[in-house]
């Protein structure tokens, strides 16, 4: 499962590229391109994201995500294959990447409704935080990757275009091994499988219904109060991962005035911490509950809380330490760490509330996550137009202040509780089934007199 995320944030290889070293070696008019025209990609990225993840999610709910997975993997690898020798220095290049840019956000999209739906129809409840944070821990370690990685094979080849290539050929490795190898549903698979095995996931995830079997019951999802909640504080996060990403470079090398080199390689170390405590929060969720020493609900309440609060206050603590390199690194890279809290809370949530429709549920929570994406960079260019410190200061707190609302409203709303709009409509369409095909009394033949 962690592979699935690994390859897919394949945007951060181009913002990862123009390092010390690539700039000395793309032409000009490309560097600008990647460095400059970031912010036109990024707007296209966001734009893919958000088109997508809805039809995406109710697709992968009656087809199974196993396609919507691999295929959106397999063809951004194609793409950024034949990226390179399309680029040719003039203005159309322009275009390619934003073009690449749109594809790559609505891909993305797509992979994260399929994932959801696999790990609702494979992992039982008591498994559900260790699965779910290997899932979805790949997108740290590849974020992590992308900035150390691409520097060093750019100066092994002397050529810029070497890890679209790598990175091409993993991502069709893997893709082409998941069509093959990969299923949507734990039936799918059940030949191959132990009969223990199969016997263990046929008892926890029998509440768990077959693919195109379900109506969506779009108004009771729309008036769902657990559902708004989780969206919320879906927006509330990817409003401070957003924030964290595109701060910590910045604040680094232009605040703190590091080298590039000790920029990235800050940065990366912030990641890990934040990929290991992924990793910890997941196992230790189950461990908590499977053993009864906490309410499922509590855990997730509390770990929603430490995942938006930790950032959120750690980033503010980091700009009032002022020019305290030691202080200020560690600030952030714990404030990272504490992100990891998110994927042991929130991210499960949505296999919680509706397993039957977990992907639709993730396609609208993503389709939601769009709109911080769009809005903070505003925020950012109002609050802080000259980024100096004391414009930061006042940014961090309303990062801060963002964060306490959006995790005040899952605390208050949030359930893990299957929603009743779950199952019902199946159970209905099964009782009307049941009603047509049940066999029609015959009536006795009236005596003659």
């Amino acid at each position: 499962m962690t592979w699935i995320i690994l390859v897919v944030p394949f945007d951060e290889l181009t913002e990862s590229v123009p390092g010390t070293i690539a700039n000395n070696i793309i032409n000009g008019n490309l560097r600008f391109l990647l460095l400059g025209g970031s912010i036109y990609h990024g707007k296209a990225y966001v734009w893919g994201y958000l088109i997508t993840p809805l039809l995406s999610g109710l697709v992968s709910d009656k087809k199974g995500g196993k396609y919507f997975v691999s295929i959106p993997i397999l063809v951004i690898s194609v793409i950024k294959v034949i990226t390179p020798p399309m680029l040719s220095g003039s203005d159309s290049d322009f275009y390619i990447l934003f073009t690449w840019y749109f594809l790559i956000g609505a891909g993305a999209a797509m992979v994260a409704c399929g994932i959801n739906s696999i790990l609702a129809h494979w992992t039982p409840v008591e498994e559900r935080g260790r699965l779910g944070s290997l899932a979805y821990c790949g997108t740290q370690f590849a974020v992590t990757f992308h900035s150390e990685i691409p520097d060093n094979f750019i100066l092994a080849t002397n050529l810029w275009n070497t890890p679209f290539y790598i990175y091409s050929a993993l991502g069709l490795i893997w893709s082409v091994s998941f069509l093959f190898l990969g299923s949507s549903h734990y039936h799918i698979r059940k030949h191959g499988m132990h009969q223990s095995e199969l016997q263990y996931l046929q008892d926890k995830l029998q509440h768990i219904k077959d693919f195109n079997r379900q109506r969506v019951p779009w108004l009771k999802i729309a008036t769902s109060a657990p559902l708004w909640a989780l969206i919320i504080i879906n927006m509330g996060h990817i409003w401070i991962w957003t924030a964290m990403i595109t701060n910590l470079p910045f604040y680094l090398r232009y605040v703190l005035f590091f080298s590039n080199e000790k920029t990235m390689g800050y940065a990366c170390l912030a990641y890990m911490s934040l990929s290991c405590c992924t990793l910890m929060c997941g196992f230790f969720s189950d461990f908590l509950t499977s053993r009864k020493y906490i309410q499922t609900r509590t855990l997730r309440k509390v770990y929603t809380t430490f995942g938006a609060m930790g950032p959120a206050v750690f980033l503010l603590t980091a700009a009032y330490t002022g020019c305290h390199r030691t202080e200020a690194v560690f600030m952030f890279v714990i404030g990272m760490s504490f992100m990891g809290f998110y994927f042991g809370g929130t991210k499960i949530n949505t296999l919680e509330i509706a397993p039957n429709f977990s992907g639709t549920v993730i396609g609208l929570v993503n389709m939601f996550e769009s709109v911080p994406l769009l809005v903070l960079p505003i925020v950012e260019r109002i609050v802080s137009p000259t980024n100096v410190l004391h414009e930061k200061k006042l940014l961090f707190w309303i990062h801060l202040a963002v964060l306490a609302v959006t995790n005040m409203f899952f605390t208050l709303f949030g359930s893990v509780d299957v929603q009743s709009w779950d199952s019902e409509e199946v159970e209905e369409e099964q009782e009307m089934e049941h009603f047509y095909t049940y066999p029609t009394a015959t009536l006795a033949p009236r005596p003659s007199d």
